[in-house]
């Protein structure tokens, strides 16, 4: 267990935070569900309450384990900021890791103080045989989705965008990446064809 969350601390959240909340087993089991009962049992004030609703609100951008009497998160730090100020009565420690840890673990994932261009979270290289496994109307498709949603991708890689205009050379081994801004951003990429990706790096900014 502590292998697991330490995993998890060290591969993608740079900070860990540790309280001690009166009655904080009553928010097992963790789903949606009960924790919405508990914001309607106990006052709103209530540490366990404040909790349950900090977990409903922040799901997606924090891991947490129950232990005993002891609540652990782990997260960014703006958001483990957020969380002390609430519960500051019972907030124990804090631990930190140093992001250039953070990028020798996994490398598919790079951790950034900015994102590429400001705002994508996705760079995807394409399949080396994507040109022989892609129709016509495939490349167009592809081409007209990175070059008309500008705020959801974009292609700085310009053979690769030559390529997929119809006007530059066949490449039989094609080579080049885009961006994407969010996870959501990449699902039209594989409704195209499952043949354009090749390996994806995600970056995550601290």
């Amino acid at each position: 267990m502590r292998k697991h969350h330490n995993k998890l601390f060290f591969g993608k959240y740079t900070h860990k935070a540790t309280f001690v909340v009166p009655v904080i087993n009553v928010c097992y089991p963790t789903s949606t569900y009960y924790l919405h009962k508990i914001t309607t049992k106990f006052s709103k004030d209530a540490p366990v309450a404040k909790v349950a609703k900090f977990i409903m609100n922040n799901r997606a951008n924090c891991k947490f384990r129950i232990q005993n009497n002891k609540i652990i998160f782990y997260a960014h730090k703006n958001l483990i900021l957020e969380l002390i100020t609430d519960l500051w009565d019972y907030w124990c420690n804090v631990s930190t890791v140093d992001i250039t840890n953070l990028k020798l673990l996994d490398e598919s994932t790079v951790v950034c103080k900015r994102l590429p261009l400001g705002k994508f979270e996705y760079q995807v290289h394409v399949n080396r045989n994507m040109v022989e496994k892609l129709t016509t109307d495939q490349r167009d498709q592809l081409y007209a989705y990175l070059t008309r949603n500008t705020d959801n991708a974009t292609i700085t890689n310009q053979n690769l965008k030559q390529w997929l205009s119809g006007k530059g050379a066949i490449h039989y081994d094609l080579t080049g990446y885009f961006y994407v801004r969010n996870e959501k951003a990449l699902l039209p990429i594989y409704m195209i064809s499952e043949n354009i990706i090749g390996k994806i790096r995600k970056f995550i900014k601290v």
